[in-house]
């Protein structure tokens, strides 16, 4: 029969608090999405096979009755931990509360013996705060992860029951995380267990077997029959955690791995995997804004040869056009501007403080930002994403990704990864520990995508001084000179003339676009895109154009084509798509008081 227990340490022993939950709760990850992460990230480093699919289940149930007094019961001996601890344990006495299971399938479970303090995954997530002892490709590091569970219950508990292939019969242990306290002349840690008897001669904590255990299963709901695996019940679980938020969580932080068929999560009876995941993403909606359909398109491809590798590899040098072949950047921008998905592999030199350098990788993807969407970049390590990362390509306006799934790169991330696995720090302990040179390491990986973006993406600015003089008088140049000039001589150079594709001509209230003699070298269709705003003094008119001052969709104004289709696609911006080398485009309807800047660039 199972009891609740605190060992008791020595008053002389370094009282340490468990405070870092609040990692798991706060403004950029909320407990739900918090418990999702950890969960589901815990299942995907424990696959039985990585031919086959993990399944998580999440299933919450309404307890009461018998089942909610007999818990209750079981947990009176905790009463008097609570009251010293200054911990309102009212829920103690509910009659009646909801139950979260999380259940995983497809993987190992807890392995590891029972008995003995071996760094096995069992002792580790019974026993062990802060040291995970995973490496390499797996999600954790810290350690930490499992605090999200007792964080989740009002009375700050929870239950694990674990089937190894050799532990086949289930095994059950409860725990309880408070802080240290002390009852009479007792004192106490934070961790206190719901467990059987102990193991000779290290007194450790035995896990309850048997008909107990079936109690369990009914209290949780539990589909675990003999499958391998966790099960996890979570009691009196707190509001604004339900199934809802838990689905939301799933699709904001998991799309990748199930799109890419690796995961499939259950959520009650919503079963989400790579052929539902669009339909339930439409329904319940991400966190943040995610351009699925981008997502899958590198799913399909992770697994393919690249397109392109670069000549160099990251480590103290960053991503740059040395790293390219002219002809292959060339041929980048041209897949990049047509709008196909581009990718690279680019090598990295990692240099482990136990032997030599490391020879790993990671893939970047790049694809042009579609009319009216916002930019997104996906940083993801293997199964775990990690969105406080997208920062580092704020104001690049293209879909990217950064891809670290090799062995070797994905443990140097690991060890760079916080607590909550959304974000890497240069500074962390583990990669002082483990790396040589791992700041500027780090640091080449986390830019790589927006150098990356700079070299096939953003094209120099040029200065074209006839762009604009059908619209203003400018200032003849010999004027603003004073003094007098020295001669010099010019070597007049003969350069044949740029043969102009796309002429721009002014109209009172309007503008006409027309095709110019280059035209006649074009293939059509041929698609150009119009940008007209009204000029302002000291800022980018196109960025800082209203709909009030004008809108192309409206009647208003009144855009007439010959040998070419015009679609409006913002407020501002024209897609006109050229049939043939007599195109023609006249917009009218404009403020005549206002100058009128107008661009336009075939695509």
């Amino acid at each position: 029969m199972g009891h609740w227990e605190f060992d008791s340490v020595q008053p002389s022993s370094v009282r340490m608090e468990v405070t870092q939950a609040d990692q798991f709760n706060n403004d950029e990850v909320s407990l739900a999405e918090a418990l999702v992460r950890e969960s589901i990230q815990n299942s995907s480093d424990a696959p039985t096979s990585p031919n086959v699919a993990v399944k998580v289940r999440f299933a919450i149930r309404e307890v009461s009755g018998a089942e909610a007094k007999w818990l209750s019961e079981q947990l009176k001996p905790l009463l008097s931990h609570y009251k010293e601890c200054e911990f309102d344990a009212e829920a103690i006495e509910a009659k009646r509360f909801r139950v979260l299971a999380i259940e995983d399938f497809n993987t190992r479970g807890l392995t590891g013996s029972v008995v003995d303090v071996d760094g096995g995954n069992f002792d580790r997530f019974w026993r062990a705060v802060g040291d995970s002892g995973k490496k390499g490709k797996a999600g954790g590091r810290w350690g930490l992860g499992k605090l999200v569970y007792s964080s989740a219950s009002a009375l700050k508990l929870f239950y694990g029951l674990t089937v190894t292939a050799d532990r086949p019969e289930p095994s059950l242990l409860g725990q309880v995380v408070l802080k240290n306290h002390r009852i009479g002349n007792s004192f106490h840690p934070a961790h206190g267990f719901y467990f059987s008897g102990r193991s000779a001669p290290l007194q450790l904590q035995q896990p309850i077997m048997g008909e107990e255990v079936a109690q369990f299963c009914k209290l949780g709901g539990l589909a675990r029959k003999n499958q391998t695996g966790l099960s996890l019940i979570i009691p009196y679980l707190l509001d604004g955690i339900d199934e809802t938020s838990i689905i939301s969580g799933v699709i904001s932080n998991y799309y990748f791995p199930i799109l890419a068929g690796r995961l499939i999560v259950e959520v009650g009876n919503v079963v989400i995997d790579k052929s539902s995941f669009l339909s339930v993403a439409d329904k319940y909606k991400p966190l943040h804004p995610i351009p699925f359909d981008f997502v899958e398109q590198i799913s399909r491809t992770i697994d393919d040869p690249a397109q392109t590798t670069a000549q160099t590899a990251l480590g103290k040098a960053e991503l740059d056009s040395a790293s390219f072949k002219p002809e292959q950047i060339a041929q980048m921008k041209k897949d990049f501007v047509s709008g196909k998905l581009v990718r690279v592999r680019v090598p990295v030199t990692l240099k482990p403080k136990a032997g030599g350098d490391l020879s790993s990788h990671i893939d970047l993807y790049l694809k042009t930002l579609p009319e009216n969407e916002k930019p997104f970049a996906l940083i993801a390590r293997n199964a775990v994403t990690l969105p406080g990362e997208r920062r580092y390509f704020a104001g690049a306006a293209a879909y990217a990704s950064l891809i670290a799934n090799d062995e070797g790169v994905s443990g140097f991330l690991g060890d760079a990864e916080n607590p909550a696995h959304t974000a890497w720090n240069s500074k962390a302990k583990k990669l002082a520990t483990g790396w040589r040179s791992p700041a500027d390491t780090l640091s080449a990986i986390r830019h790589s995508l927006r150098h990356f973006y700079g070299l096939i993406a953003e094209q120099p600015e040029s200065e074209d001084k006839d762009a604009l003089i059908d619209f203003f008088a400018i200032l003849d140049e010999d004027q603003k000179r004073k003094g007098k000039k020295p001669k010099v001589t010019k070597v007049k150079v003969d350069v044949p003339p740029r043969e102009t594709a796309i002429t721009i001509r002014p109209r009172k209230g309007g503008f006409e676009i027309a095709a110019g003699p280059g035209a006649a070298n074009w293939t059509y269709p041929r698609a150009i895109r119009v940008r007209v705003a009204y000029d302002m003094i000291g800022a980018n008119p196109f960025s800082r154009h209203s709909p009030f001052d004008f809108d192309l969709s409206a009647n208003a104004i009144d855009i007439k084509a010959n040998d070419a289709i015009c679609e409006p696609v913002k407020a501002n911006i024209l897609k006109v798509t050229a049939q043939s080398k007599n195109f023609r485009l006249e917009c009218m309807g404009f403020d005549v008081r206002r100058d009128i800047v107008v661009e336009a660039r075939a695509t």
